[in-house]
């Protein structure tokens, strides 16, 4: 058996192009590393490859992007479920800064109901709970806190 040597690639224009074009056509880097006989670490260090991958990926990217867009051209049900889906068209979320447990209860409401009536989306109203809960929390910590600082004043005072 012969001893195989290693030989460090060279990169040039036409590599580049047989990586980018491997690339836009769905191979990852180890694929693309067999293909053309490379290094894997080459393809991950190299800065003109990687570049070169990122270009074919872009392109990949269009591509799929397109097709996708052209199949939902021809159902109106599927773009629908893509546009809830990615939130294309969400709304600005009506809620206001509170400075109470109270206003954050309200907004908590407000994000409640506009989930209802379909104006946000599910996600968003789960992000408002979370925030809301938690200012509340802090909120009424806080206050107890200041309650029973008060109430041991007074205690201490007699």
């Amino acid at each position: 058996m012969k001893n195989e040597s290693r030989h460090k690639t060279k990169v040039t224009k036409k590599l580049l192009t047989q990586v980018e074009q491997l690339a836009e056509n769905g191979f990852n880097n180890i694929q693309i590393s067999q293909s053309l006989k490379i290094a894997t670490t080459t393809l991950s260090t190299n800065k003109e490859l990687k570049e070169s991958i990122q270009r074919g990926k872009e392109k990949l990217a269009k591509k799929v992007t397109s097709s996708i867009l052209e199949t939902l051209e021809k159902n109106p049900t599927n773009q629908q479920m893509l546009v809830k889906r990615l939130c294309l068209f969400s709304p600005v979320v009506n809620i206001k800064k509170p400075k109470n447990a109270n206003e954050a209860l309200e907004n908590l409401s407000n994000a409640t109901k506009q989930y209802a009536d379909g104006l946000i989306n599910e996600s968003q109203l789960r992000t408002i709970e979370a925030v809301s809960n938690s200012y509340i929390k802090s909120y009424e910590t806080t206050e107890l806190e200041e309650r029973i600082k008060k109430l041991e004043d007074k205690a201490n005072e007699k």
